[in-house]
């Protein structure tokens, strides 16, 4: 964090931030905002641990200091740059330039055959002064705090990144395929799992030519469970809000929550989560934002 007398706040400056093509940046958005998230999740855990594991708390406070380091972790949190959604469009900046920087035709570049063709273009240096993503940036940040911005705003944002975005990354359509499930544009959605499903499955076979692109597998599971299964994690419960594809009939996955395993079944209009194991403990997750307890099977209409 470094000060800003002028604007009397924190920046972080010259970061890569997850878009890859845009190099040394200043307030990279999405790194703000983890890095505020970060120091409140800091600030509520060395409450929870001092309270609750009190002998932990003093080996840790020895080794790192926490007393002191409260002090500094609550006076910085508050002062740090949040970029926010513009009056006009609610268009996040990306970081402090992106939005000022030149605006290309990116047609040939969205329906190139193989990644990377902008640079037979365009040097490095030249595709940092221009507004074009190699892969998801303002999408992660909506994927990993949902919660702190609107469906309005993550729209506004979408329409104006998505058409930038190169997905040059084979991490990037599997972000973009879940956050159009949030969206409910099932149709982008399935085309965008297709897409990222091809990258290792798909004709092309020059995509694997340095290998599998194993972390890009793991997206496609997250556009399975998280995306068309609506499954995620918020403030520690668990939601499950489906949006089957209309051409899918049913998925059925397990699920590991609190150390008990589930099976979940998502069809047309019927999700069924049954649970696996002999423990006592009764599940609660909400659906489209009705709560549930599960205690050995429950069937829910959506």
């Amino acid at each position: 964090l470094e000060w800003n007398e002028e604007k009397k706040e924190y920046h972080i400056n010259n970061v890569i931030g997850p878009d890859e093509y845009k190099e040394h940046v200043n307030n990279n958005a999405f790194t703000n905002y983890m890095a505020h998230w970060n120091l409140n999740l800091a600030i509520e855990y060395y409450s929870k641990i001092k309270s609750e594991k009190p002998e932990l708390f003093n080996i840790l406070n020895k080794k790192l200091e926490l007393d002191s380091n409260l002090k500094v972790w609550k006076d910085k949190v508050v002062k740090i740059y949040l970029p926010e959604p513009r009056k006009e469009d609610s268009v996040i900046p990306q970081d402090d330039t992106y939005l000022s920087k030149e605006i290309i035709d990116l047609t040939k570049y969205k329906n190139q055959e193989h990644v990377g063709s902008l640079f037979k273009d365009y040097s490095l240096d030249q595709v940092n002064e221009i507004q074009v993503s190699k892969q998801a940036d303002m999408m992660v940040l909506f994927y990993l705090l949902e919660n702190r911005f609107s469906t309005d705003v993550k729209r506004a944002n979408w329409n104006y990144y998505e058409p930038k975005t190169l997905h040059d990354s084979s991490l990037s359509l599997s972000t973009h395929c879940v956050l159009a499930s949030d969206m409910n544009d099932k149709e982008m959605a399935y085309d965008l799992f297709r897409r990222a499903s091809e990258i290792d499955l798909g004709p092309n076979m020059k995509t694997s030519d340095h290998g599998i692109h194993a972390a890009s597998l793991g997206g496609i599971w997250q556009c399975i469970v998280n995306g068309f299964s609506g499954v995620r994690m918020l403030g520690g419960e668990l939601r499950i809000d489906p949006k089957l594809p209309e051409n899918w009939n049913e998925v059925i996955f397990p699920l590991n929550w609190h150390g008990v395993n589930l099976t979940i079944k998502v069809d047309k209009n019927l999700l069924t989560v049954v649970k696996n194991s002999d423990s006592d403990e009764k599940i609660k997750f909400t659906v489209y934002g009705t709560e549930y307890i599960l205690d050995k099977k429950i069937e829910i209409k959506y």
